[in-house]
């Protein structure tokens, strides 16, 4: 699946002192500034970049929060950070992302220049179910001058581009420099709107991987059940067998997901009471489905090397078992971010809330799936099969209350 980008790392180690005169030792947030009083209006993304390493202090203990970064600085900067993102870089429409959220973070965001053009593949045709408010990111860098559309009329959202081109856009972007305290505002704004999006693009690939279970389990549900109430049906399961596969890759799937969740919970400055809990339960709900996936696999080893069908029964029994405990750790995660947002802007609450209400469905659709016994498995086959839609549609949930939070980031 795809990457987790957190510029987060990568900011903190590739950023260099800002200004001639900073030590070798980096000022941290702890310590604090002497010319960053508490009741400064950029203290917390000061903070925030200098807990980072993105931003070292001066030998005096100053930060200098008004001293200009030249758009030369910020373009190599920008250029070393993309650089190191991963293999894979950036697509444009994160880039465009970066930059709307890290402009609004400024005192005086970059007024539009023209108004902003329309695209012929954005959003695609259809609709860009769940993600509109990212999408704004695009018509936004396009109406500053930021991102211009390809000459048969395309933007080309998820094309690749390189660190240079990102650099130059951020240099456009700051022509005549910046302070060194809004950068720090714009990094942190643009870093979590990233984030909170790579966690959505996450929540969308184990929603795919839901819907390709189902079908799978559609094919082999029957064969998986004969093969586990015969004991000569070991070697005739290979659509029992192939499901299981698919179930796996779901089971991965749901665990980055929580994965990335949790990157946007540690991501966050002012971590409360509320964002801790719903940190360490995304933390919970990854280690959980990693417990169930170690099941789930002990099973597909037994069925492709023809193994013992009573170790196979047993442990399909387990994998039932291990998925109960990860779906409850799941409900509990997702309750926990919805907790951690009620917070937040209305728009995110309702996402949250819409969410929790999919979870709940989720879980009900689970929760009678306590197999006890190989005919209860064989009989919960059709349930099992409906159950994936359900699990498809909370995930579906999950990514739109993820780009909520990259939107108001």
């Amino acid at each position: 699946m795809r990457r987790i980008l957190t510029l987060v790392l990568v900011i903190a180690a590739s950023l260099p002192a800002a200004g001639p005169a900073a030590s070798a030792q980096a000022q941290t947030s702890s310590e604090g500034f002497s010319d960053v009083p508490g009741d400064h209006p950029r203290k917390l993304d000061i903070d925030y970049a200098a807990a980072r390493g993105w931003f070292e202090g001066f030998e005096d203990g100053a930060f200098r929060p008004d001293q200009v970064v030249s758009s030369s600085q910020i373009a190599a900067l920008v250029g070393r950070v993309f650089a190191e993102v991963s293999e894979e870089g950036v697509d444009r429409l994160e880039a465009a992302l970066f930059m709307q959220h890290g402009d609004l973070a400024l005192s005086s965001p970059t007024a539009a220049s023209v108004d902003a053009p329309t695209f012929s593949d954005f959003p695609p045709p259809g609709g860009h179910e769940g993600h509109e408010a990212v999408d704004a990111s695009v018509a936004y860098a396009a109406a500053r001058g930021w991102f211009v559309g390809y000459p048969d009329g395309t933007f080309r959202p998820y094309r690749v581009i390189s660190a240079g081109q990102v650099a130059a856009v951020v240099g456009r972007a700051f022509a005549d420099g910046v302070s060194r305290a809004e950068m720090a505002a714009f990094l942190r704004h643009g870093n979590l709107a990233v984030v909170a999006h790579e966690a959505s693009l996450a929540w969308d690939h184990a929603g795919d991987a839901f819907a390709d279970a189902q079908a799978a389990w559609e094919e082999g549900c029957a064969d998986f059940a004969a093969g586990m109430m015969n004991p000569e049906g070991l070697s005739a399961m290979s659509e029992g067998a192939a499901a299981l596969l698919a179930e796996v890759a779901a089971g991965e799937a749901t665990a980055e997901a929580w994965k990335a969740d949790a990157a946007f919970w540690e991501t966050l400055a002012d971590r409360g009471e509320a964002e801790d809990d719903a940190l360490a339960k995304a933390e919970a709900a990854a280690a959980a489905w990693e417990a169930a996936l170690a099941a789930e696999r002990k099973v597909y080893a037994i069925l492709t090397a023809g193994g013992d069908i009573q170790a196979a029964v047993a442990a399909a029994l387990e994998v039932r078992t291990a998925e109960t405990a990860a779906w409850a750790a799941t409900a509990d995660a997702t309750r926990a971010a919805a907790a951690a947002e009620s917070r937040a802007e209305e728009s995110v609450r309702e996402a949250w809330a819409a969410a929790l209400e999919k979870m709940d469905d989720a879980v009900a659709a689970r929760g009678s799936l306590t197999t006890e016994s190989v005919a209860q498995l064989a009989e919960d086959c059709p349930q099992w099969i409906a159950a994936w839609g359900a699990w498809k549609d909370w995930a579906a949930a999950m990514s739109t209350a993820n780009d909520a939070l990259a939107a108001v980031a």
